[in-house]
């Protein structure tokens, strides 16, 4: 993903705008095949994952690296998400951020951002929330990966 940070242009609200764009679509066929849902095509696979329980046979290795440990990627990623098309992101500064308590140092509260333009027929919304006792995010990353999180933090975990 290839991305130009515009800068600050809506002060009062911290928000930046950033372009992605250089990316290649998924073909259709691909994306009609529920098959094809589960697997992962632009991140580690568990034949790369040599850490991911080697005492297992590789059958059930494959079958909770796809299916329980990271389900749907390519239908998150490419059916209802947009993680293969080009557009503009505007949201709260550092823009591409998911959860506030990933920024260094962790920070508490909400993050947003609206996917639009470019190729997306419909802007797409994104707002997480990372809290003491919380965090959550639903919607459309800046990525384009299309996600639900719900997560109760251990003690002392930011």
């Amino acid at each position: 993903m290839r991305m130009r940070v515009e800068g600050i242009n809506a002060p009062e609200l911290r928000a930046t705008v950033a372009q992605i764009y250089g990316r290649a679509r998924k073909s259709w066929y691909l994306k009609i095949n529920p098959v094809w849902w589960f697997m992962n095509d632009d991140e580690q696979t568990v034949d790369q994952a040599d850490w991911y329980h080697p005492e297992w046979p590789y059958w059930r290795r494959w079958l909770y690296w796809n299916v329980f440990r990271n389900p749907l990627q390519n239908f998150r990623a490419y059916v209802v998400g947009a993680s293969d098309k080009n557009y503009w992101v505007r949201g709260r500064e550092p823009v591409t951020t998911v959860q506030r308590n990933d920024l260094v140092p962790p920070e508490y509260g909400y993050q947003w951002c609206v996917l639009y333009g470019g190729e997306l027929w419909v802007p797409r919304l994104f707002l997480s929330y990372s809290g003491k006792s919380v965090v959550w995010y639903v919607g459309h990353q800046p990525s384009g990966f299309w996600g639900v999180k719900f997560n109760l933090p251990h003690a002392g975990q930011p």
